[in-house]
């Protein structure tokens, strides 16, 4: 796969310094963006919620005409016209921070309902308030939950409060209302943000035990737009594609297609 790197395109490996913190703690920001075969999918809201993060903690950077390079990398890498997905990264190393875009193929799956287990384990930070590179909590619970036979995991706080999904927004519907997860420890989710122009989702605390009072439950995210969830734990949930597909089309940008 080729990337983008301080002005060059390059096979080989990103180059990082020994003592950068980016390899000594997995410190740095990102965003994950969808191509839909057409066009890069809100680029601009990515683009405005990775340098805040930047600003945000005093990391000095440089920027590059991304819309551009992503071109460029999807042509390099025989991607155009296909369904990719794109990172923009910014690791820490020394000095200035400086992008590397990566763009790789992605399958879209239209049709697939999501099951989701409970993640045993806690983790809180204030760094949740930003997409940072440090996911290995995420990650893991990710794996694990698919080595049991789910496709991911759904992160509760110290007080059995849901959070979200370790690679997505969580939303439930009951009567019509939909409500979505109010907690400084969620992460930020632009598909989420979408989706609230599209549907009027009320911010509220979910507890687990809670759970079996909706009807409908949802799993949001930049590649997949919104799909149904099917199972969270042992609560089952009716699957809305007339939901889902009205907030993928705002999301994955679909349309005009």
């Amino acid at each position: 796969m080729i990337h983008y790197q301080k002005g060059s395109y390059s096979r080989d490996g990103v180059r990082l310094g020994a003592t950068s913190p980016a390899l000594l703690h997995g410190a740095g920001f990102g965003e994950i963006l969808y191509h839909n075969g057409r066009e890069l999918c809100h680029l601009d809201l990515h683009l405005d919620r990775l340098l805040h993060a930047l600003r945000s903690y005093g990391v000095p950077y440089e920027t590059v005409d991304f819309h551009d390079v992503v071109t460029e990398l999807l042509d390099r890498n025989g991607l155009r016209g296909q369904p990719a997905r794109v990172d923009i990264l910014y690791p820490l190393d020394s000095g200035t921070a400086t992008p590397v875009v990566t763009a790789r193929p992605h399958e879209p799956k239209p049709y697939k309902a999501y099951r989701l287990c409970f993640c045993e384990e806690r983790h809180l930070s204030a760094l949740a308030g930003h997409r940072t590179a440090n996911g290995l909590f995420h990650h893991l619970a990710r794996q694990q939950a698919r080595a049991r036979g789910f496709d991911d995991a759904a992160l509760f706080d110290m007080e059995d409060n849901l959070l979200e999904a370790t690679r997505g927004a969580i939303v439930f519907e009951k009567q019509g209302v939909f409500a979505c997860v109010d907690s400084p420890y969620r992460q930020p989710s632009i598909a989420l943000d979408i989706a609230r122009r599209v549907l009027d989702i009320l911010p509220l605390r979910i507890p687990q035990d809670d759970l079996p009072d909706f009807r409908h439950a949802y799993i949001l995210n930049s590649l997949i737009g919104m799909r149904p969830v099917v199972s969270l734990g042992e609560t089952g949930f009716v699957p809305d594609a007339d939901a889902c597909n009205r907030v993928s089309e705002a999301v994955l940008l679909t349309s005009a297609s």
